[in-house]
């Protein structure tokens, strides 16, 4: 039961993490709460000796690579979006 509760809440945060990362390039800023809160997350359980880079550096690397790719792809995505919109202005 426990695993499936952290499960969700993994893809929760995946999902409002994404999501956030296809906001406006204004906005930038809020693809960044999520990697900003797992890292300080990673920094509290370090400083605590509940984590340590020996044994648990696959657990630390993948989701810190892969939230900062989601932050760049999303930003990237936005701001080609928002080009399009302003291209289409600029025709019309």
């Amino acid at each position: 039961m426990n695993e499936a509760i952290t499960l969700l809440i993994a893809a929760a945060v995946l999902i409002l993490h994404v999501w956030l990362c296809r906001r406006s390039p204004k906005f930038w800023y809020l693809g960044g709460i999520v990697p900003l809160l797992w890292v300080a997350l990673l920094v509290f359980l370090f400083f605590n000796g509940k984590i340590h880079w020996g044994e648990d550096w696959k657990m630390i690397v993948f989701p810190t690579l892969l939230f900062i790719v989601f932050w760049i792809q999303g930003h990237l995505a936005a701001k080609k979006k928002e080009i399009a919109k302003m291209k289409a202005k600029d025709l019309s």
